[in-house]
């Protein structure tokens, strides 16, 4: 099974759901993905399921479409809502969007807000929060708050917490990799799963980089059992889905098949079990 677990939606009807654009980088590259576009580009790429990622910088917190989207499509779409730090109610509004309208993750971002970091002592309440809940959370953050996190998998042992885009490394140095080893030093840590995306590997084809030499480090290090594959489709827009599945099987192909079958579906099922 394909499983497909970094996509975004943006509704085209403003009105039902309007736009609450972030700041920055976020809000640059929203453009109009409906449910049912992705559908079709799913079919299109071969992804038997998805998991589709709150588009923050189309709206922020507000979970609605996601929301909406994932009860018409459940059992084939899991949902990963977004949550503010900034908001004093952000542990409640994580109960609610999975209690009460049913997603499967929560989605922490701080890659885009100086304001937030990881030892914020607004984060841990949240983290406290979907720990409890027993959903993963996606952290989307910057490279250099990657020494913050050892400190919080350790606190929360039994949170399960996806770092997308792995942390936004940069690989260009190429082996040893030496520039990259905050994250590679996370792989002590049982709770850390690493997503990537083609983002990723674009960023393991750059400079001295090669897509084998990072891959096969990191998944020495990580074990395939904790990688992830997602695509960042539509926010990576310059290729197709079907494109960038393509892309992911032709980089990863040095690796074995039962690695590979954790990568690109069994990983995502563990974390996403609705999904099976």
């Amino acid at each position: 099974m394909l499983v497909e677990t970094h996509c975004h939606v943006v509704s085209p009807d403003q009105v039902k759901y309007p736009r609450r654009l972030a700041r920055g980088a976020l809000g640059r590259w929203v453009r109009d993905l409906s449910i049912e576009q992705l559908i079709a580009a799913m079919e299109e790429a071969g992804i038997d399921r998805a998991v589709v990622v709150q588009a923050y910088g189309a709206y922020g917190g507000d979970n609605s479409y996601l929301a909406d989207i994932v009860a018409r499509y459940s059992g084939r779409l899991a949902g990963v809502f977004a949550i503010d730090a900034l908001q004093a109610d952000a542990p409640a509004q994580a109960a609610y969007w999975t209690r009460e309208r049913g997603l499967h993750g929560a989605r922490l971002v701080t890659l885009t807000r100086p304001e937030v970091a990881l030892d914020d002592a607004r984060v841990a309440p949240i983290l406290e929060q979907v720990a409890a809940l027993k959903i993963p959370l996606c952290l989307l953050t910057r490279f250099s708050q990657l020494p913050l996190l050892p400190a919080l998998l350790e606190r929360f042992p039994d949170l399960m917490v996806a770092l997308e885009h792995m942390g936004t490394p940069d690989l260009s140095g190429g082996p040893p990799y030496d520039r990259v080893r905050p994250l590679l030093d996370l792989a002590r840590f049982p709770n850390c799963y690493i997503k990537f995306s083609t983002v990723s590997i674009d960023a393991a084809m750059a400079g001295r980089s090669t897509s084998a030499d990072f891959f096969r480090r990191l998944t020495d290090s990580f074990g395939a059992r904790r990688l992830i594959w997602g695509s960042n489709f539509p926010a990576t827009y310059d290729r197709s889905l079907k494109q960038q599945v393509e892309l992911a099987r032709e980089q990863l192909a040095f690796l074995g098949a039962g690695e590979l079958n954790w990568i690109f579906g069994a990983t995502a099922l563990t974390l996403w079990p609705t999904l099976r």
